[in-house]
């Protein structure tokens, strides 16, 4: 059962890859080429899923229970509705063969919703509020890097298994936020997550933020992750 299956993706998969218009001419035996356009057009249908290799939609990507705190406050997002992943553009991959490594830049549209709770104090204020709140933006670029480590599978063909190195982020637009009544202000693309124009604490907040970016940086890998475990390299590269 497990070969068929195995059969039948690798299938789709060529499939795919042949009907599909490369992004970019590649030469014949150029293998680097090959695997990022051939990865770059699978990549973009990420969003929606790639049901072929078992990988499910990330559209909405949903979180539980995100918790941020620092200076003196504690911000809990109870739920975090993440949309914008099936409009997301594969911009670059960059593969380093030397180093192992690739990184895969994509640019997407971003909109969190979801209810929170903060608690502390903020500015020798003491806060205790519940609310709705919105994120959003039209542009979000995000570079994520990993280490490339080639496995034999049982098939007897090789795979890449990645393992996360860091990431990156910037708006490309203003980032609107809303916390309900509590708080609502714009991030300038001039300094990204630093500088707001309506209200001098966010910045306290936005420097806490990593665990929410952390979990969706870490829920796209694992989908990366997947999808190069699924699909042998000398598919990719031609």
């Amino acid at each position: 059962m497990y070969l068929l299956l195995l059969v039948v993706c690798c299938a789709v998969f060529e499939g795919y890859a042949s009907n599909v218009p490369l992004i970019q001419p590649c030469l014949l035996g150029d293998s680097e080429c090959l695997i990022k356009t051939n990865t770059r057009n699978a990549l973009s249908r990420i969003g929606n899923g790639l049901p072929e290799f078992g990988i499910e939609s990330l559209e909405p990507m949903q979180l539980r229970n995100i918790t941020m705190g620092a200076y003196g406050f504690t911000l809990v997002f109870r739920e975090m509705n993440i949309a914008g992943a099936s409009k997301c553009n594969v911009e670059d991959i960059k593969l380093n063969f030397v180093h192992s490594t690739m990184a895969v830049t994509i640019e997407c549209p971003l909109e969190a919703t979801g209810s929170f709770k903060m608690s502390g104090s903020i500015c020798f204020f003491d806060v205790n509020h519940v609310g709705n709140y919105i994120v959003k933006t039209d542009s979000i670029r995000t570079t994520v890097n990993s280490r490339i480590d080639t496995v034999y599978g049982a098939d007897g063909n090789t795979y890449w298994n990645l393992s996360l190195l860091g990431y990156s982020y910037e708006p490309l637009e203003n980032l609107h936020i809303g916390l309900g009544r509590l708080f609502v202000g714009e991030v300038t693309r001039a300094s990204p997550l630093h500088n707001v124009v309506s209200n001098n604490w966010w910045p306290l907040v936005s420097q806490v933020a990593e665990p929410a970016v952390s979990t969706a940086i870490n829920r796209f890998h694992d989908v990366l992750k997947t999808f190069f475990l699924r699909v042998p390299l000398a598919h990719l590269a031609k």
